[in-house]
């Protein structure tokens, strides 16, 4: 069955008036503007890449040195040819600016394959740095915010481009500019109409063009919706992670229909483009090609008539053609600025963002044991109607090991962040040995925490790097090994080929291994205590564990928490039973605390929990009772 062809959508007038007037507002939310986004690139330029500056200024003079040769050149060839003048001196002029314009070519090629191969990536990667270095250094908060990453989505697109495209529009500029004034000059002294005649319409092409790009940025909301599906599917099918996903639930069937739907409707709004630029690309031709006849019909009136030689309408001739070419590229490099300087403006948005937290000179950080206060603390996501946490106050005593529980969604691991210093309090204030930790310098502030998250990150390096969180010549050994062995991942890592050094992720490194989801929690752990912080952070650290293998955790826990404060948080009511103090959160708020004894004699919400979890447990009649 044929589709169905899509209709382009008329330009009316009053689509013109919107496009400009959503124009005229996206320019007004831009933070910087255009121009000083270009004054900044080049005093980037002029003080990272200042050789990118001399060899783009190189470009210009030779491209424009050889194109006046090879057009002189060809002048005093057609007078060769036609047996007029001094031979021997045309032929010298001849073979010497053809000989100039061959060399000024090869040498303004190598200069190009320069910028193309080197120039123009060490400009980008060095943007690419400067945003990586700032996305390091960004409060994990704005991290997790919508707007944030859309802005860092649009900094990284704006990066693979940005500077170089910005150098490259302007040294095209600064060509076709002086390529207009020089060949302007030479048809001038033939007839100033020349210049209006062939200008004009060149100028015109450039309307005629913002009028077709316009409708294009008019039209953009349509297709980005698609951009943005295709771009979930092609991550998600390319991505290892979601392949058990895929084929055990049989999706690959959605996967298809769900890109071809997607893709379909893509191509509808490129055809309907492809009109539209097509409409536009033959008036401009048309509209240019009418300027240039009616140029080349008043040089070749004057051949017809005698006032000018075979050789001077060569040379009108080719002026002629690139005067033309030279208003048209001016034009056509002129409308892209906007473009350019609203993707500089990202980039400069994103490295300006500034954080919440402080990251400048701090007060000192405290020596030995460390105690943390939470007073009135709540916290309430970005965007979210509700807090996540109501009026916390507790203290984390001097090498004291306390427990959280609750059901998910109770706030547990927000208190953790909290407390760590990934996240900031709505309202109330985190103490920490008495002092807001906000007078902390915040990167220094994470020394303090060894933390075991659920979600872990395992790196593309070896073992005892993923551990020490250094480079193999930095490490200490030793301490490598007696961490693996206290977090109980020694013996697997030893029978592994090369032990420590085996290095981890198959996705990255084929003479890699995977460790199990076990093996990696306990990875984890080594990390934590090869940091050996003031402060234990352990988020469900056995999750993954075998049983064996938790209640040696468990036993190897008092060990862990020696002379340090720690914060347990776990499912297993019956973990917690080594803890000095237990705190129930529920609905965002401590509902409970004590001990377990304590807690059990309250007989509330916790003893609820852990006589429900222990019935799992509890044999009757010779068999398991399950509850």
């Amino acid at each position: 069955m044929a589709r169905k062809r899509v209709k382009v959508a008329k330009y009316t007038k009053e689509k013109n008036a919107e496009a400009w007037r959503k124009y005229r507002e996206e320019q007004a939310k831009r933070t910087y503007g255009m121009w000083d986004c270009f004054r900044y690139v080049f005093r980037d330029l002029r003080r990272e890449h200042p050789l990118a500056l001399v060899i783009s200024a190189a470009i210009v003079v030779l491209a424009l040195a050889g194109s006046v040769m090879e057009t002189l050149g060809n002048k005093y060839l057609v007078e060769l040819a036609l047996d007029g003048g001094d031979r021997k001196r045309l032929v010298l002029l001849f073979f010497s600016l053809i000989a100039a314009a061959k060399l000024c070519g090869y040498a303004k090629n190598q200069c190009e394959n320069y910028m193309g191969c080197m120039g123009h990536q060490e400009i980008n990667l060095a943007w690419m740095r400067r945003l990586l270095a700032k996305n390091l250094t960004m409060d994990y908060e704005n991290n997790e915010k919508a707007k944030i990453n859309d802005l860092l989505n649009k900094a990284v697109q704006a990066c693979y481009r940005g500077g170089s495209d910005v150098l490259y529009n302007f040294r095209q500029m600064t060509l076709t500019a002086l390529t207009f004034l020089t060949f302007g000059g030479i048809l001038s002294m033939l007839s100033p109409w020349l210049l209006l005649i062939v200008g004009v319409p060149a100028a015109a092409c450039y309307y005629i063009n913002r009028h077709k790009m316009m409708w294009i940025w008019n039209m953009a909301d349509n297709w980005q919706n698609c951009e943005r599906q295709l771009g979930y599917i092609q991550n998600n099918a390319t991505n290892f992670r979601a392949m058990k996903d895929v084929q055990l639930y049989g999706m690959q069937s959605w996967f298809r229909q769900s890109y071809r739907r997607s893709f379909q409707e893509r191509q509808d709004w490129n055809e309907q483009q492809d009109v539209w630029e097509l409409r536009h690309r033959v008036l401009s031709h048309i509209v240019q090609s009418a300027g240039n006849l009616a140029a080349y019909a008043y040089v070749i009136l004057l051949v017809v008539k005698g006032e000018i030689g075979a050789g001077d309408f060569v040379l009108y001739f080719n002026s002629i053609m690139r005067l033309s070419t030279s208003v048209r590229e001016l034009f056509e490099h002129f409308s892209g600025l906007p473009w350019q300087g609203k993707q500089i403006s990202y980039i400069r948005e994103y490295l300006d963002y500034e954080n919440n937290t402080n990251r400048g000179a701090g007060a000192p950080l405290p020596t030995g044991e460390c105690e943390i206060e939470f007073r009135n603390v709540s916290y309430t996501y970005y965007q979210a109607e509700q807090p996540t946490l109501r009026n916390i106050s507790f203290t984390l005593h001097k090498g004291e090991r306390l427990a959280l529980v609750g059901l998910n969604g109770a706030g547990k691991t927000t208190l953790i962040k909290l407390m760590c210093g990934l996240y900031d309090p709505t309202e109330g204030e985190i103490l920490l040995n008495g002092r807001n930790v906000k007078e902390y310098n915040r990167t220094e502030y994470f020394r303090l925490f060894s933390c075991v998250f659920q979600d872990i990150s395992v790196l593309p390096v070896t073992i005892a790097e993923n551990v020490a969180g250094e480079s193999s010549d930095r490490l200490d050994r030793g301490r490598v090994i007696d961490c693996l062995q206290k977090a109980g991942v020694y013996e697997d890592v030893m029978r592994l080929p090369e032990k420590e050094n085996t290095r981890l992720r198959k996705s990255v490194c084929e003479q890699a291994t995977d460790l199990s989801g076990g093996q990696t929690q306990k990875l984890a752990l080594a990390k934590a205590l090869y940091k050996d912080a003031p402060v234990l952070l352990l988020d469900e650290p056995t999750a993954a564990l075998d049983p064996l293998a938790e209640q040696r955790m468990y036993q190897n826990y008092a060990e862990f928490s020696q002379a340090r404060a720690s914060v347990f948080i776990s499912h297993r009511l019956a973990s917690t039973r080594f803890c000095d103090r237990i705190l129930l959160l529920e609905n965002g708020s401590v509902a409970e605390e004590g001990s377990h004894d304590e807690l059990m004699r309250l007989a509330g919400k916790y003893a609820e929990l852990f006589e429900l979890q222990s019935s799992y447990y509890n044999e009757k009649k010779g068999e398991t009772e399950y509850a």
